[in-house]
Order: C-alpha cells, then structure tokens, then sequence
C-alpha cells in the first residue's frame, strides 16, 4: 500500500479530521507539492484533493467523503506545511500524553484562509517503536 493511503479522513458534523502516522503524512504532503493542477488522492475512508486557484485556502468537503483544499500556492503551502510539520513534531515528541496535531481554521482577519472553510484537524498517530 502507497504510504499516503494510511491517511485517514474522518467526518463529523463541525470539523473534518485527516489522522494517520508521519510517514504516511510526509508521503501525502509530498503529492499535493507535486500537482498544482486539479489532483486527488485516495485515503482510508475518502479521498484528498486540490486545485491550485487565486485566493485564500478554502477547506471543504465534496461529495461527502472528499477533503477538498483550493487556493493560491502560498495558501495551499499552509497544507502541506501542516502535513509536515505535525509527522516532524510527532517523530521528535519525547512527551507523548498528548497526540500531535494541529487545526487549520479561519479566525477573522486571516488573509491566508478563507472564512467558508471548514475546520479540520490533522492528528498524528504515534511512531511504532
């Protein structure tokens, strides 16, 4: 199995949740950097997609099991950052009561990601020792 697929997509009615191990993280960002055309992915339980558009990142969820992100390059870096740096936050963590994670969602007068996005989390598995 591709690393990317160990991704998982989770969807509640607030907030969409993409959890899965760092590798499997590193590998997806790794996709997303590649495509700036439109571009979708398979994961466990949905899929991630993207298209490269002016404007802030826009988070949402298309035909109810695909995470979609659009926006300007510098927006959608706000992504693949995120992917990275919760698998490197993860992989280097000596406390681990808390999972690693991190929530990208609009706060007013954030230039950088829409106010129509949905908020999701991106929660890391811990490293198998």
């Amino acid at each position: 199995m591709d690393d990317h697929r160990r991704c998982r997509l989770s969807v509640s009615d607030d907030e969409l949740e993409l959890a899965g191990p760092p590798a499997a993280f590193r590998a997806l960002s790794r996709l997303l950097r590649q495509h700036a055309e439109p571009f979708e992915v398979a994961v466990t339980d949905g899929a991630v997609s993207q298209e490269a558009t002016a404007g802030p990142l826009l988070v949402s969820l298309q035909g109810g099991t695909t995470l979609h992100f659009s926006g300007g390059h510098e927006c959608l870096d706000i992504i693949w950052d995120a992917l990275d740096g919760v698998a490197e936050q993860t992989e280097t963590a000596d406390d681990r009561t808390v999972r690693r994670h991190q929530h990208i969602e609009y706060f007013p007068g954030d230039d950088y990601r829409s106010p129509g996005s949905i908020p999701l989390v991106i929660v890391a598995d811990w490293p198998e020792a």
